[in-house]
């Protein structure tokens, strides 16, 4: 068995070591997309669908209270998952409707997407897009449609795994990442703490 724990934790640095060299300059872009929407009074919209919904609720709460240093608080929400009690609500646009009625030009939407082909994140993308939101993906190397509706404003974090376990480690990791790039360059001071 502790085999087995230490070809777990290889496979982990292996597929962080990946990810970080096919990401690095996306992810700066996905940071810098951020601060310029924050900058000019728009706000970060999180969504995802089943566990992902759980990063992004994590990653609009970091924005909202603090990474690891004590900052001002930053515009975020995470969409209300899929709630079946909801009688008029269509199973495959609850997240677009209230990006609908939520998200404006200047917002950026974060989306977290397993396969790149649930429909309710496509409906939620294909919504921010008509509301002239910018769009970050996080994705894996087998999403298709959701990637297809990406444009050259947005971004796309695409993590080269296909482990559900290394994935939402990548995940974990890049919306730590992004909250640390984005307290570093809206919050310089606040580092030498």
């Amino acid at each position: 068995m502790q085999e087995h724990i230490r070809q777990l934790f290889s496979e982990n640095i292996q597929t962080m070591i990946a990810t970080g060299e096919s990401l690095a300059g996306p992810l700066e872009n996905a940071a810098c997309v951020i601060v310029n929407n924050l900058i000019s009074g728009g706000k970060v919209i999180c969504c995802g669908e089943g566990a992902t919904s759980a990063l992004a609720n994590h990653f609009a709460q970091l924005l909202l209270d603090q990474f690891e240093t004590e900052r001002p608080t930053l515009p975020a929400l995470a969409l209300l998952p899929h709630n079946h009690s909801l009688q008029h609500c269509h199973q495959q646009d609850y997240l677009a409707r209230q990006i609908k009625a939520l998200g404006q030009s200047n917002d950026v939407l974060l989306v977290i997407s397993l396969t790149g082909a649930e429909p309710s994140l496509i409906k939620a993308v294909e919504a921010a897009l008509t509301n002239d939101m910018k769009v970050i993906a996080l994705t894996v190397d087998t999403s298709g449609e959701l990637s297809g509706l990406l444009n050259q404003q947005d971004v796309e974090l695409k993590v080269p795994v296909h482990r559900p376990a290394r994935i939402f480690e990548c995940y974990t990791f890049l919306l730590h990442s992004l909250c640390e790039l984005i307290d570093m360059t809206l919050f310089p001071q606040q580092g030498d703490l």
